[in-house]
């Protein structure tokens, strides 16, 4: 993606949508955690490519097992700021990896979809995902689903007021 941020409009509505199977938290941050290797390249001018090692599945992996640990740590002060929010969850580590994983791996796909450098299966060079969609509906996917997130989180608000009222 050209911008980390699109990666959550997908993970919005698969959020709200399965919202007692996973964890929205590690969702939204697992699933831009591994453009911290984009970042670097381009921030620190680091002499990698945009989107080598991290993404693929087993870079992607070592950062969702590392991402899954960090914030099973962090999950109560995470818990009282998603409370704010109305989207506060317990969760277990098993509930938090298990979410890492799928996050992380739905930035590895969308961004197969599109980037020739990347190496999907590596230490296998290629990326089978190539082309198989434009990079227009891709963004417009991922554009398209932010505005679904955020219309399913409104009406999640409307049901929880209905719930207490």
């Amino acid at each position: 993606m050209p911008f980390t941020p699109f990666h959550w409009g997908p993970s919005s509505w698969i959020g709200i949508l399965l919202f007692k199977i996973l964890d929205f938290p590690t969702l939204l941050v697992a699933s831009v955690i591994v453009d911290i290797e984009s970042f670097c390249v381009f921030v620190f001018n680091a002499p990698w490519s945009l989107h080598g090692f991290l993404h693929s599945f087993l870079g992607g992996s070592i950062a969702a097992i590392l991402t899954a640990i960090i914030l099973y740590f962090f999950r109560k002060p995470i818990k009282k700021v998603m409370a704010i929010f109305k989207l506060s969850q317990d969760s277990s580590f098993k509930k938090i990896l298990w979410t890492s994983f799928f996050g992380v791996y739905s930035h590895l796909l969308l961004d197969s979809f599109l980037y020739r450098e990347m190496n999907p299966f590596y230490p296998f060079e290629g990326n089978p995902f190539l082309g198989l969609f434009t990079s227009q509906q891709v963004y417009l996917f991922c554009s398209l689903s932010f505005l679904v997130g955020v219309s399913l989180y409104l009406i999640r608000l409307v049901i929880i007021k209905r719930k207490k009222g």
